[in-house]
This record gives C-alpha cells, sequence and structure tokens, in this order.
C-alpha cells in the first residue's frame, strides 16, 4: 500500500430528525390531545487513533464523509431513533488542522469530484509509487518553496497520539421536539413541531507524523535502510543510489529482557531540505516526534580531515527546520567502514578521539560494530517503567 502522509477531507454530522405532529386518535377518544413524539440526533463524525494503520491513504480515495440522519418522531409519543455515529479510523500520530471553507465557487456539486487539494495548502504530496523510485543518474527532485506569508495558519484541532484516541469533530444536530410539548391551557392542539437541528460542516487537513523511538537520519546512501533491515524484520528497499527510500521505513528491536524499540528510517536530506529541497520538509516531520536520532553517514563521505563536515549539514538542516531537533540527543556512526582499507579506518578514528567527540564505525552490510551501535540506542533512550512505556535517559 501506498504511504500517504498528507490529505483532506470533508466531513459533516447528521441532521437532527423533525419532531412529529400526531393526535390521539382511539375509539372512544376521537378528539385526544396531541402525542407526537420528539426526532433522533444526528450521528457525530468521530476521528479514532488506530495502532495498525499506516498511512492515509484510504483517505485519498474518500473526500466526503457524511454521517446519517436522525429519524424523525412519530405519533403514540414515539421518538425517531438517533443516528449511529460515523468513526473514522487514522494512524496513531495524525494531526486534524482546521481548513477554511471552500469558496462558492470552488465548492463541487455532489455529482463532481472534490477537487484533489484544497486551495489554501500545498498539494497533497503522495510517496511510495513504484515509478517514482529515482535512478543512478537522476537528479534529486526540488519541491517548490510557498511564500509562507501566503499560506494562512491553519488552527490544530487535535493530535492523536494514543492508540484508540479519540475526537469528536462534528456533533450531529439534535433532534426536534413533537407537538407534545407545546400543548398548554390556551393551545390544546398545537398543529406544528421543532425540525431538527442542522449538522456541522469542517474541512480537515490530516498530516500523519510517524512515532517512533529512535530516528534514523542522514545523507542520501549512507546505508540507514541496510542497518535497520539488519537489526528488525523490516525489509526496506535498498539499492546503490541515493533516494531509494522515498517513505519512511519502521522496524521493531527487541531485547533478551522484552523490551521493545521502534525505529524510523528517515528518507535522506540533502542540503536545503529545510526549503524543501530534495524529500526536504516532507521528511523533517517524521524525526519531530522521535526521542533520539541515529545520525549517520557513509564512511565514503566523512575524510579523516572533515569527518564532521558531512554530519554538519544534516545538523544545519534540522536546526532551521526546528531549533528544538539540533537539540535531540544524536547517536553520530560512521557506516561503510567494509569499504575502508584498515588504515584509512584507524586515521577516522584518530580524527574523531582528536575532536574529542563520541564516534560509533559500523558496517551495516557485514554486522561488524553494529551491536555496539544497538546497545548506545539502548543506553540513550533508557529503560522500561513499572508500565511498559520506555522511560528517559536520565
Amino acid at each position: 500500500m501506498r504511504f500517504v502522509d498528507e490529505a483532506w477531507i470533508i466531513v459533516r454530522s447528521g441532521k437532527g430528525g423533525r419532531g412529529s405532529v400526531s393526535f390521539r386518535r382511539e375509539k372512544f377518544i376521537p378528539r385526544g390531545g396531541p402525542d407526537g413524539g420528539d426526532g433522533g440526533k444526528g450521528g457525530d463524525i468521530v476521528f479514532r487513533a488506530d495502532p495498525d494503520l499506516l498511512t492515509l491513504y484510504d483517505l485519498r480515495l474518500r473526500r466526503i464523509y457524511e454521517a446519517r440522519n436522525g429519524e424523525g418522531g412519530m405519533g403514540r409519543q414515539k421518538n425517531g431513533k438517533a443516528a449511529e455515529n460515523l468513526v473514522i479510523d487514522v494512524p496513531v500520530g495524525t494531526e486534524l488542522y482546521e481548513l477554511p471553507p471552500l469558496e462558492p465557487a470552488e465548492a463541487a456539486p455532489e455529482d463532481q469530484e472534490v477537487p484533489e487539494s484544497p486551495p489554501s495548502f500545498k498539494p497533497v504530496y503522495e510517496i511510495g509509487k513504484d515509478e517514482a523510485d529515482a535512478g543512478e543518474d537522476e537528479a534529486p527532485v526540488e519541491v517548490e518553496n510557498e511564500d509562507e506569508d501566503e499560506v494562512p495558519e491553519e488552527p490544530l484541532l487535535v493530535d492523536l497520539t494514543e492508540p484508540g484516541q479519540t475526537f469528536v469533530a462534528c456533533r450531529g444536530g439534535r433532534g426536534g421536539k413533537g407537538n407534545l410539548h407545546f400543548a398548554s391551557a390556551t393551545m390544546r392542539t398545537p398543529r406544528f413541531a421543532q425540525p431538527g437541528e442542522p449538522g456541522e460542516e469542517r474541512r480537515i487537513r490530516l498530516v500523519l507524523k510517524v512515532l517512533a523511538d529512535v530516528g534514523i537520519i542522514g545523507l542520501p546512501n549512507a546505508g540507514k535502510s541496510t542497518f535497520i533491515g539488519a537489526v528488525s524484520r523490516a525489509r526496506p528497499k535498498i539499492a546503490a543510489y541515493p533516494f531509494t527510500t522515498l517513505t519512511p521505513n519502521l522496524g521493531v528491536v527487541e531485547n533478551d529482557y522484552g523490551d521493545r524499540l521502534v525505529l524510523a528510517d528517515i528518507p535522506g536530506l540533502i542540503e536545503g531540505a529545510h526549503l524543501g529541497h530534495g524529500l526536504g520538509h516532507r521528511f523533517l516531520r517524521h524525526v519531530e516526534r522521535t526521542r533520539v536520532l541515529l545520525h549517520v553517514v557513509s564512511a565514503e563521505d566523512a575524510s579523516p580531515e572533515g569527518i564532521f563536515e558531512a554530519f554538519d549539514v544534516v545538523d544545519e538542516e534540522l536546526r532551521r527546520f526546528d531549533p528544538a531537533l539540533a537539540e535531540r540527543p544524536q547517536i553520530r556512526v560512521v557506516n561503510k567502514i567494509d569499504l575502508l582499507p584498515p588504515e584509512d579506518l584507524a586515521a577516522r578514528r584518530e580524527a574523531a578521539e582528536a575532536a574529542g567527540q563520541k564516534v560509533l564505525f559500523m558496517s551495516a552490510l557485514t554486522g561488524e560494530g553494529v551491536e555496539a551501535v544497538l546497545e548506545a540506542i539502548w543506553r540513550a533512550v533508557g529503560p522500561r517503567d513499572a508500565d511498559g512505556a520506555l522511560r528517559s535517559a536520565d
């Protein structure tokens, strides 16, 4: 299934049922009083975080979600049935933003397809298409950066970060009262009832941010996918050219005590990513929720004289995108040491020690140094508490 991390939909709650206008009519009571029942409540629109979902793809297939209307009231004081709520399941980690309503000229009739992208933000970005895989000689894809002043601030409605968490986006209309409620000493035969209240309508933008304990970042072709494939059962696409990974891949690592870590392989970033260059901020947001960053560079990009230059490129993009990300705990790793002669590897180790910075060396392909990296990850993330949740390293 394609990984889609952004979508927008229109949701409408149900209308309340109309109250009934009815009078009691029996064999020996030809002129009984009013007995019209109330209308039923319309259905709510409810969003629910489902841990089994990993993408917003299904929300691209259907743009309008409408709950059912409440049933109308009936005679003999019978109330109409309330409509069931319409529950929309989304992945855990989904944020809901409220978009302004469409202008009349933009609103499509019911028998026409809704526009593919709303005018107030960038077109929905769909990734994971087989035909989108970049070849060895292809240039990195660049995404135009819109003028931020032209994009209005969208209010955040809710951040669904817990499995089973729910949010009522639109409440159904209240059912109207039947004529039974309007009888009085001066009006014994009311021939009117309340109509049901209308439902609510919202246009909502959904943004998925991957939830993971560890985010694996680095320049393209650094071997991040090889590492996550080596330490977990994840099977990401691996090839010897940049931008092989076009979607965040998740892997689960379990230790001898049954503790689990979720690792997210974030697609490679390039200089200018905070402006949308390459795969850009479409993926930078996926590291916002991670507790620890595993920063991987290729040994080919880390010379003894400039071993930290490759790290600095991505660190600067993190800082410009969100200064808090640059302060996130990092584990720095030089990968692909199997490509280096022993003397070149020794020179890089000496350069790291001389700079006084902790750098690990590994080969995700051969497995050399991988266990040391995993141990460093477990130490950085911390042990589990009594409830099974990961505690911080502090």
